[in-house]
Parts: structure tokens; sequence; C-alpha cells
């Protein structure tokens, strides 16, 4: 949702691997795109740096939503991004409450909020983030759980995560470092989890 930095690293960096299917899946791209040719050395060294210092942080972003969440009654985070190109190591959080979106900024290794939140009356954004946010309003399953399906079946640690649209229908996007890699990974919003869907969980081949 909004913004998606890593998504757009996942593509720039030709990091996607094998498509997944069913719950979770993974997405992949064949071809190499065009920005990932515009990427200097300098550029691919600051990534993978930012992937490097990710694997050490000790706060998870499921924390972070707990943290988010807990700073008012009723507030639901929507999205969540690590950013590790900052003065500190930081996540960018973004939680719904009473038809505004606010933006703060979580400490990576303290989990306090730093500086006050930007807020964001949801009649002020696009009408694909209005879209989005209304599915995270019907999603039956919490960010959370979302966040561990991602890890479990991705076997990394989420750096990433948010609501988006591919092919007309809504998932979560889940973005997961593995083995110094980065995994894009979508979560069906209405498919609860369950031991079934958990073990139907499947590659494509």
């Amino acid at each position: 949702m909004f913004a998606k930095r890593f998504t757009e690293l996942v593509l720039a960096t030709a990091l996607s691997t094998i498509p997944m299917s069913v719950l979770a899946r993974e997405f992949s791209d064949t071809t190499k795109p065009a920005l990932a040719q515009q990427l200097s050395d300098s550029d691919r060294d600051a990534i993978f740096q930012e992937i490097k210092v990710f694997a050490n942080v000790q706060i998870s972003i499921r924390q972070v939503i707990a943290i988010a969440e807990n700073r008012a009654v009723g507030a639901k985070v929507v999205d969540v991004s690590f950013d590790g190109q900052a003065d500190r190591l930081a996540y960018r959080v973004k939680t719904y409450l009473h038809d505004e979106i606010s933006a703060v900024t979580i400490d990576a290794s303290t989990g306090k909020t730093v500086g006050d939140a930007i807020v964001t009356p949801v009649s002020a954004l696009d009408l694909k983030d209005k879209i989005e946010l209304a599915g995270f309003g019907t999603a039956v399953i919490d960010l959370s759980d979302v966040v561990s399906i991602a890890e479990t079946y991705g076997s990394g640690k989420a750096v990433s995560v948010g609501l988006d649209e591919k092919g007309g229908k809504l998932i979560f996007l889940v973005v997961v470092v593995t083995d110094g890699s980065l995994r894009q990974i979508s979560v069906d919003p209405n498919e609860a989890p369950s031991p079934l869907r958990k073990a139907s969980v499947r590659e494509k081949k």
C-alpha cells in the first residue's frame, strides 16, 4: 500500500525466485527490468548493505505492528517498511483510524516512536490507495498473521508488508529477507490461516 520501496527493490535487483501458489505465493519476473540496468554498483552495494544491517535488527515487524496498534485504541497497521538508510535504523509505519492514515517512525532498536505522526485524511488519498484501504477493512486475516505466514513460507525475516493490487485482486505483499536476498511473497487477505491451507502451499514447477 502507498510507497513500497522494498517491493520496488525486488524488481530492481531481480532477486525474486520461483513463483508460488495458494495461500502464499512468490512473484518473479524472468526478464530483467530496465530499472535493474539503471542501478550503479554503488546503488547495489547500498541495497545489500541495508539488507545486511536489517539482519541484525532486534525488533521484528510483528513487534512493530503491536507497538503501533497499542498507541491508539482501534488503530490498525496497514503498511510497514524498514528504513536502514536514515541516521537511525527505523520502521516507517502507517496506521488507520477514524478515516485517517497516521505515518509514524519507530526506532528499530528501542521500539520507541521517533518524532510526531504525519496524519493524512483518507479523503486525500488517491483512488488506488482508497481501494486498497477498503480491501484491508474486509480482510479476514490480521497483518501479524500475514507476516508470520510469509516468514515461515519464505524461510526468512519480513522487511516490509502492505496491501496491494495484482491483476485486479487485492493481496498482502510481504518482502522477506532470506539468505541475503529479497523475496516478495503474497498472502490472500480473504483466506484465514489454517493447518490445511498452510499444508497446501506448494511450489509451481
